[in-house]
């Protein structure tokens, strides 16, 4: 079992890995304030850092799927739509929004 501290670092670890490749988009960061665990897993959502440093909102991320780590495993995957659909309708992911 690894800590949520930990999980974060791994989520953070593996988003900057895959987003090498997505040209204007690579520039992406885990919101840790918008981190939640459900179902023995950490959801980690990110976004631009120019929309989270400087607020430039053309530069928000819309579609993006929050990475997810296993906190009994430590492996790390993008969550699917369906599941980010039911973290939503839950009120577990973005309960503001």
């Amino acid at each position: 079992m690894i800590d949520h501290d930990t999980a974060r670092q791994r989520a953070a670890a593996f988003l900057a890995e895959r987003s090498r490749t997505w040209g204007a988009s690579s520039r992406v960061r885990i919101v840790p304030e918008e981190c939640v665990v459900d179902g023995g897993r950490l959801i980690a959502p990110y976004d631009h850092v120019g929309y989270l440093d400087e607020g430039r909102e053309e530069l928000r991320l819309a579609g993006n799927l929050p990475v997810r780590v296993d906190l009994a495993t430590g492996e790390c995957s993008f969550a699917d739509p369906g599941e980010v659909d039911d973290l939503v309708g839950r009120g577990v992911l973005w309960p503001d929004d």
